[in-house]
């Protein structure tokens, strides 16, 4: 994923494209929601280009950035489950309009960043209601999972091992954690199988 501005010209997202970059990161938990009030032309431009915008957001952002993401067409990655804020719960209105995304088809969920969100050390328990609820609305076919290598920025250690074993706590079925690994963003994604 590429950082782009939001008047970046097609030609230059094409150029991208061709170099195999697959979308443009748009994050509102750091730059706000009104930072992309005039994002719909770069929008546009990604989705006709078959371009993914691989979206940051935190607590309730998503309610505000729905309309501009649905009216593009763009497909849609959501980067580390949405952001939630566990102490607000499943319940809260920004995570049940990421929930919402999933019945869409044209978004994908990244189950990351658990350490971002989390109040609790490893295993991350306050989170599992949210991966839970992220699988079972967009289902595996719209999950994949990321490291969040090179670890910057975090709260603690941050090992590759144990966040694949957490993710066997989070998905316990080999088959969805399959998918999750490997096809999901092999189609997704365009990587050889």
């Amino acid at each position: 994923m590429a950082v782009g501005l939001n008047d970046t010209p097609r030609a230059a997202l094409a150029d991208l494209r061709a170099a195999g970059v697959l979308g443009v990161a748009l994050n509102a938990a750091l730059l706000g929601v009104r930072y992309y009030a005039d994002a719909h032309r770069l929008l546009t431009d990604l989705a006709a280009l078959d371009m993914i915008a691989d979206v940051q957001v935190a607590g309730d952002q998503l309610l505000a950035l729905s309309p501009l993401l649905e009216g593009s067409g763009v497909r849609v990655l959501f980067d580390h489950c949405g952001r939630p804020d566990p102490v607000q719960g499943i319940m809260a209105p920004g995570f049940r309009e990421l929930l919402r995304w999933g019945r869409y088809g044209r978004a994908v969920v990244k189950l990351s960043g658990c350490v971002k969100v989390s109040y609790e050390p490893y295993p991350h328990a306050d989170l599992l209601p949210f991966i839970e609820a992220l699988v079972a609305e967009f289902g595996p076919d719209h999950c994949v999972w990321g490291s969040d290598w090179p670890f910057l920025r975090m709260p603690e250690r941050i090992d590759y091992g144990p966040l694949l074993a957490l993710l066997a706590r989070q998905v316990p079925d080999d088959a969805d954690r399959g998918r999750i690994l490997w096809d999901t963003p092999c189609r997704e994604f365009g990587f050889p199988t």
